[in-house]
């Protein structure tokens, strides 16, 4: 992640109610994730709004918009501690750094993992395989990093508004082919035929 330098005369204000309950809906969601009663990525979302409602919690606390600074990991380690956040500290490290990648995004992620194919999403359930196939807009904070390595003639990158349209133009799709099977024919439209637009390049 990105350090962020210090700002207190413009750090922004939380809504602690709204924020306890987004952190209490995502304890819920990775306690189901544990017990292996869900595996899906509706319920990994809802644990990392969860975390990153933790995370804002901290930075308050640290007076700091770093999360690598010795503050906000004291401020972090103290609210691991509580027993309503402890489910939390069972989060591995490495998914806890891929955690942080999406949570500033989570919503636009979301917009655009509805418009995956169903055998995509069965597979891509994980925040790591998200980070992996994800936009490259939308992972790290939604602020453009660990961008793909140029192969051939180099493509502008879509906006995160572009690609909430196009997430939302094949649902619709989808739904219009129920009664029109040949409305999936638009598809090809939205995903032209290009061997670089694989979703392993992205």
């Amino acid at each position: 992640m990105t350090t962020i330098e210090d700002d207190t005369d413009e750090f922004p204000e939380i809504d602690r109610k709204a924020v306890e309950v987004d952190i209490l809906a995502g304890a819920r969601a990775y306690a189901r994730l544990l017990n292996h009663r869900t595996d899906d990525w509706t319920s990994w979302s809802i644990t990392i709004i969860g975390f990153r409602g933790l995370r804002d919690i901290a930075r308050a606390e640290a007076h700091t918009m770093d999360i690598h600074s010795y503050a906000y990991r004291q401020a972090m380690s103290r609210l691991l501690q509580l027993r309503k956040y402890a489910v939390y500290d069972q989060i591995k490290k490495e998914t806890r750094s891929f955690c942080y990648k999406l949570m500033d995004a989570i919503e636009d992620i979301n917009v655009w993992y509805a418009g995956l194919e169903p055998d995509e999403q069965m597979q891509w359930k994980h925040p790591q395989s998200i980070v992996k196939h994800a936009p490259r807009n939308l992972v790290d904070g939604g602020r453009g990093h660990n961008k793909p390595k140029p192969k051939g003639r180099k493509k502008r990158a879509a906006t995160i508004e572009e690609e909430r349209l196009k997430a939302l133009l094949i649902q619709v799709i989808k739904r219009l082919a129920k009664f029109d099977p040949s409305a999936l024919d638009l598809l090809d439209q939205i995903h032209p035929a290009d061997p670089d637009d694989s979703v392993d390049d992205l």
